[in-house]
């Protein structure tokens, strides 16, 4: 695996999945920001009514609308909680 992959954990309330990711934009109620491989550790609220865009290792782009959230980044790994 590519050294700019990193693990994506999504947890909704009804399922849950790991996906190797590129990078991930997260739509906060301050803005959008960009993560990608070796991010610094970060956490923060994904906006209400918001969009999760990530580009998948076999290269297609996904994005989600969310009603609100938590999103982390530690060590190399990503933790999204979806409210729904």
């Amino acid at each position: 695996m590519p050294t700019d992959v990193f693990e994506l954990e999504i947890i909704q309330p009804t399922k849950a999945e790991r996906i190797s990711v590129f990078w991930i934009e997260v739509e906060s109620p301050t803005g959008n920001f960009l993560v990608g491989a070796d991010h610094s550790p970060l956490v923060s609220i994904v906006k209400e009514r918001g969009v999760v865009t990530y580009k998948m290792f076999n290269g297609s782009q996904v994005s989600l609308d969310v009603y609100g959230g938590v999103f982390r980044v530690a060590h190399n790994k990503a933790l999204l909680i979806l409210d729904s």
